[in-house]
């Protein structure tokens, strides 16, 4: 029994660790290189798109510098250029060798800087062709043919682009350099003397070495050049092998698309450069877009499980130390739940569970007194119940007593001791009332006119009381015997040296901003600051507790707060007011707080 509910506590353990440390920790690594292989291949796509636009920024300001050069070579001096150009058209050589030297000059000096400018060539109409600077090495009948050659015979005075993957003149034949060219056909209001059919202008771009620099690095491609309807214009990997097996090309509109090549899935990512609308495609594959990212995730994966290995190793040494000991308080406390306190574990385990065994121990022991020492408290309070109940006997045999001296007086027409009497049965009856510490303001004033009555006849109306009570204060609860101490004050304290003048008191009650502000003032003798101040502590008196003003303090402390302390204001030789301030409490919200039998 004892090993089978080992094993279940063994199990459970694992289960729990597994469920919640072991799946929740290896979902989330899931999760998260899932989250950072995207941010990876992401950035650099973004490092790809930002290769791509150097690029458009480059061949576009080359295309848009070669067609302001052409126009200017043209135009430039009221097309003297191409006057001085038609001039070569003959046959004559030293006519020709001396023109070519002029336009050789006027070249120069229009393209400075010419380093970029591979060469300048004037086609002539009836097939001959000035050449400035290095010649061309393509043959006429291809440049001719071309394209760009075409569409500037089309749309004359225009100038138009082409390019071209390979070296076009004697002097460079890298296989890196990319030619771009701009022709312009003259038209006849340029060229008067008809003889010239296309100027074009050849220059060496920088693209050619930028794409051969990036192609360089694995994660950033191999990029190609295409022009507007998709053809390839410059391709240095031969990344071209990898657009053949694309059969639509609408993709390059979105900027990127995914497709497997070979077994391989490759990313393509495209940037159009709005001045020749020319697409620049970079196609690399998925894995170099997060190269590092499975080293690190198996990294991530073989230390996580290495770490759960060694926990699983430690756990296991340590389920063996703590399942018997804990096993054996749990066995401890179920004899516990049975009633029997003769339980005591023997320590074992670690010195953490011999501390928890010997604290159990010591539990078991500490409940056996305490339980001891409950049955002798109950003891002790029904005997003390016992004697309230008995005591309660004597205020009631007071009241009685004091009721047949008022009916003896009463039959004797002794009506000032039959007033008496009830007088002083409405204060004790109040005093011994123990099932409600409040009462309306009306039934402490009826209480303290029987006391002011006792009272008079003890000073021989010595004294007058003035109420003005407003009528909505009457229903409101106070503490039970609240403003008795207070008139007594007045009226033994503050009257004590009045000799032939007559005590006057003046009782006001009203509610503001439910508050009800009670108010005592009399014209006694008055008290100082010390005086004051002695009034609200208990003190003795003539050998006696004097506890009046101290004690209605302490009990407006206790019910209400500091902002209910009694306020008292006094001058020696002209009185004390006294104000009481209780928060407004009706009887419904009286009985909730009290109870029902209130």
């Amino acid at each position: 029994m004892w090993i089978d509910k080992r094993k279940r506590l063994k199990d459970s353990y694992y289960r729990s660790f597994f469920t919640l440390i072991v799946i929740p920790i290896l979902a989330i690594i899931l999760i998260s290189t899932g989250i950072i292989r995207t941010i990876l291949e992401e950035t650099s796509a973004r490092n790809i798109l930002r290769t791509q636009d150097n690029l458009v920024s480059v061949l576009g300001s080359e295309v848009q510098d070669i067609s302001l050069r052409l126009s200017h070579f043209v135009y430039v001096n009221n097309n003297e250029i191409l006057r001085t150009a038609a001039k070569t058209d003959t046959k004559d050589v030293s006519e020709r060798y001396h023109h070519t030297r002029v336009l050789t000059e006027s070249f120069n000096y229009a393209m400075v800087p010419v380093q970029d400018i591979l060469s300048a060539v004037f086609y002539m109409k009836d097939g001959l062709s000035t050449y400035l600077k290095d010649d061309i090495i393509l043959p006429k009948e291809e440049i001719k043919g071309a394209s760009w050659y075409q569409a500037a015979l089309v749309d004359q005075n225009m100038v138009k682009i082409g390019y071209y993957d390979e070296g076009v003149t004697t002097s460079r034949r890298s296989p890196y350099t990319f030619t771009i060219v701009a022709a312009l056909s003259p038209g006849i209001d340029l060229d008067r003397d008809g003889a010239i059919e296309m100027v074009a202008l050849f220059m060496s771009s920088r693209v050619g070495n930028l794409i051969r620099e990036y192609d360089k690095e694995p994660f950033l491609g191999t990029t190609m050049l295409l022009d507007k309807e998709g053809q390839v214009l410059l391709d240095i990997d031969g990344g071209s092998a990898l657009l053949s097996q694309m059969q639509d090309m609408g993709w390059l509109g979105t900027g990127r698309c995914s497709q497997r090549v070979g077994g391989k899935r490759y990313v393509y990512l495209s940037t159009q450069d709005p001045v020749t609308e020319c697409w620049f495609v970079t196609a690399v594959p998925a894995k170099a877009l997060y190269r590092h990212f499975n080293e690190a995730v198996l990294a991530i994966l073989a230390v996580t499980l290495f770490l759960f290995f060694l926990f699983y190793r430690f756990s296991d040494h340590f389920m063996k130390n703590i399942i018997d000991p804990i096993h054996r308080v749990v066995e401890g406390m179920r004899k516990v739940e049975e009633g029997s306190l003769e339980v005591r574990a023997e320590p074992a385990g670690q010195e953490e569970l011999r501390t928890m065994v010997h604290s159990f121990n010591h539990m078991v022991r500490r409940l056996k007194t305490l339980i001891k020492e409950n049955e002798e408290h109950q003891q002790k309070k029904h005997e003390a119940e016992i004697l309230a109940l008995q005591s309660q006997i004597n205020p009631h045999f007071l009241v009685n007593s004091l009721s047949s001296i008022r009916f003896i007086a009463q039959v004797s027409h002794y009506d000032a001791i039959a007033r008496m009497a009830e007088a002083l049965m409405k204060i004790l009856s109040c005093s011994f009332r123990s099932s409600s510490g409040f009462y309306t303001l009306q039934e402490e004033l009826d209480v303290l006119d029987g006391f002011l009555y006792l009272m008079k006849i003890r000073y021989s109306d010595g004294f007058e009381i003035d109420y003005q009570v407003e009528k909505e204060c009457r229903d409101c609860l106070v503490p039970r015997l609240i403003l008795q101490p207070v008139v007594e004050n007045a009226i033994v304290h503050g009257f004590s040296e009045l000799i032939d003048d007559i005590g006057h008191i003046w009782l006001t009650a009203k509610v503001e901003q439910k508050i009800l502000l009670i108010t005592v003032t009399d014209n006694g003798k008055g008290m100082t600051r010390e005086e004051i101040g002695l009034a609200l502590k208990e003190q003795v008196v003539q050998g006696r507790k004097s506890v009046g003003l101290a004690n209605v303090n302490t009990r407006l402390l206790l019910n209400f707060g500091e902002d209910s302390a009694l306020q008292v204001e006094s001058e020696p030789q002209k009185g004390t007011s006294i104000r009481l301030r209780i928060p407004v409490i009706d009887k419904e919200e009286e009985k909730d707080e009290t109870g029902p039998d209130r």
